[in-house]
């Protein structure tokens, strides 16, 4: 039993890893997109100037390829800590500016969206924070 453990342990981090890539991706491509409906990062630039945010068009840009090539290392297991971070602290602001702020939203939101889903994306980031990618991932491999 206690050999099966760590391997178990890694499975659940690597599907941890492929569910939060694969739904940080499709959000990303929507920030990278110019034929979107944010118009590319120049569009989230905007949308972010709107708001307030400080640096707008490095912010945007930072976003997007945290939210795509990002969620793709984090897939794959390569560059998972710093990564996570970067999500964790994405999904944070985007709970607190985005949800809270502008869209006055509660956390389960009845009228409107809340901020549940920012929140366990966050949780997800914030856990592979923590455990790193596990055994089964590029950094294991590589010999990070």
């Amino acid at each position: 039993m206690q050999g099966t453990l760590p391997l178990a342990a890694d499975v659940g981090l690597l599907i941890l890893r492929l569910a939060t890539g694969l739904v940080f991706i499709p959000h990303g491509w929507l920030k990278l997109n110019p034929q979107g409906p944010l118009k590319g990062p120049t569009g989230f630039a905007a949308w972010l100037k709107q708001m307030g945010v400080p640096a707008p068009r490095l912010l945007a840009w930072v976003v997007a390829l945290l939210e795509t090539a990002g969620a793709v290392l984090l897939i794959a297991g390569l560059g998972t800590r710093p990564i996570a971070l970067g999500l964790a602290i994405d999904m944070s602001v985007a709970i607190v500016l985005v949800r809270m702020r502008v869209g006055k939203a509660s956390f389960f939101g009845t009228q409107a969206a809340g901020w549940e889903f920012e929140f366990i994306l966050m949780g997800a980031a914030l856990a592979l924070l923590f455990t790193g990618a596990g055994s089964l991932s590029l950094e294991a491999l590589l010999g990070f």
